[in-house]
């Protein structure tokens, strides 16, 4: 008996019905994201509607794996290798010469040959000293966001330097814009403009809630009763908050230009939170015993 390919084409028959054979793509990074830092998990204490939202309408994978730090992670979701394969088993620092391997074709260049338009948004942290190792060299024919690991929220500085781009150019306009607004307007632009005749492929990958921890004075004002009076804690509940609202803004765009339906739209964090060390950042992963690492 052939049950498995029967089940199958079953399976392939019914995504056939919903999807058109190259659908959209929407693939969503948070970063450092807590277990326990969204209400779907079980968290009474950070509402996070719109990220519950696609997990209850969609397949909440409850046994998903990722590295425990952030490069690793990025390196093989874009190459689909192991670390073992990829050698990236550390997060790189800033300025350094180290970039995923150049001989990889990429999540995004393999897309391009089936036709997709393919963008990215957000942090990168695979490589940036040199052009072949940036987005637009690795099969994006767009990109908007930072190359480095961490970053000031507004000012965009890492490290000393200004670290914000626009494509490969400098973009300064960015400057004094929280991160998590950009991306996702920039997300929302993109969904908005693009021709659906042919398909498109969109890496999100946002900042929050990596540290330092930044977080709109408004969204942290919501959790000044119910974070037992931890400033840190209160940062990073905001900041989730506004993380989830760019999620919102990302599914409300896509459900206005028709596409909500048609897309397959991944949400996921790069590793848990960090919950001590000197990057603890008074993330909640319960009841998972550990964090990033």
């Amino acid at each position: 008996m052939q049950l498995l390919p029967a089940m199958g084409a079953q399976l392939a028959a019914s995504l056939g019905a919903r999807y058109p054979p190259s659908p959209p793509i929407v693939f969503i990074i948070a970063d450092d994201l807590g277990f326990n830092d969204v209400s779907f998990h079980g968290s009474p204490q950070i509402p996070t509607p719109a990220i519950d939202a696609i997990a209850k309408t969609g397949i909440a994978f409850d046994n998903y794996h990722a590295q425990p730090v952030c490069s690793p992670t990025r390196a093989s979701i874009l190459s689909g290798r192991h670390v073992i394969h990829t050698g990236i088993y550390m997060p790189f620092l800033q300025g350094t010469a180290l970039r995923l391997n150049l001989s990889y074709s990429l999540l995004p260049q393999h897309l391009a040959t089936l036709g997709y338009a393919t963008h990215a948004v957000g942090k990168w942290h695979l490589g940036q000293n040199e052009l072949a190792a940036l987005p637009t060299g690795r099969g994006f024919s767009s990109y908007f966001g930072y190359w480095s690991g961490a970053e000031d929220y507004y000012t965009h500085q890492a490290r000393g330097s200004y670290d914000f781009a626009d494509g490969t150019r400098t973009c300064r306009e960015a400057n004094g814009n929280y991160s998590t607004h950009l991306f996702a307007a920039r997300a929302s632009e993109i969904i908005a403009s693009h021709n659906y005749s042919q398909p498109l492929f969109l890496y999100l990958a946002f900042q929050a809630v990596h540290w330092p921890l930044q977080a709109p004075a408004e969204a942290e004002r919501r959790f000044d009763n119910s974070t037992g009076g931890s400033g840190g804690r209160r940062a990073v509940a905001g900041m989730a908050a506004v993380l989830d609202e760019g999620v919102a803004n990302v599914s409300a765009t896509l459900r206005a230009v028709g596409q909500w339906e048609k897309t397959l739209l991944v949400f996921t964090s790069d590793n848990g939170g960090p919950t001590n060390g000197a990057e603890g950042t008074f993330s909640n992963n319960y009841p998972m015993r550990g964090g990033k690492n």
